[in-house]
């Protein structure tokens, strides 16, 4: 009779039977691991940024002597400073600033009266502008903006004179997030904005009325 053979039966190797070839299969197994884990990676990386520049904000600031109020009667004279987010992303305004010369104002009436004021008050006629409320934490959508303030035209006003030609000496500031809290600092100035970590309260804020 046969005899049966006992015990447990030892595994088949999956080697090649070359030790050198098996090193090598190991380590290039390995290899192309990495570079996958690489490429997901870096893959990752750039859709992430490509959503973020799809996302982007950029405000400029406008200023201008005439305004179209879209009320069917063209173009009117008057003074505006505002801010316009000319990217491709909403942009949430944290803060902004406005000056004459290097001296901040919190308002329009405090711009006029740094600017432009020789009389005495009770000399002046009474003064008629549009104003938003506090920006502040609003969100400008991409091709919309905001104005600082308007002026229409005051003729029997004497700062209105004065106005125009210092205009130039009137700039802005303003910090705003994208929707993934990149911060970016427009300073008026210059010809584009600047990346900053996160936006500090400036010592006068402009309020806007």
């Amino acid at each position: 009779m046969e005899s049966e053979t006992h015990g447990a039966h030892a595994h088949a190797s999956h080697g090649t039977g070359f030790r050198w070839l098996d090193i090598s299969l190991a380590l290039s197994a390995f290899l192309i691991s990495l570079v996958s884990l690489f490429l997901g990676l870096h893959h990752g990386r750039t859709m992430d940024k490509l959503v973020a520049s799809n996302s982007y904000p950029n405000l400029d600031a406008v200023d201008g002597n005439m305004y179209d109020m879209q009320d069917g009667r063209g173009l009117r004279p008057m003074y505006y400073v505002g801010l316009e987010n000319t990217g491709i992303g909403p942009a949430r305004i944290r803060t902004v600033e406005l000056f004459f010369d290097d001296r901040a104002v919190p308002d329009f009436r405090t711009l006029l009266a740094t600017c432009c004021t020789q009389e005495a008050p009770e000399r002046l006629p009474k003064l008629a502008y549009f104003h938003p409320d506090d920006i502040r934490g609003s969100m400008l959508p991409a091709g919309r903006q905001r104005h600082l303030f308007t002026w229409p035209e005051a003729p029997d006003d004497p700062r209105w004179a004065r106005f125009g030609p210092l205009r130039p000496r009137i700039w802005a500031r303003a910090c705003y997030c994208s929707v993934f809290d990149e911060c970016f600092l427009l300073d008026s100035r210059k010809t584009e904005p600047g990346r900053v970590d996160a936006c500090q309260v400036p010592q006068v804020p402009y309020l806007g009325h």
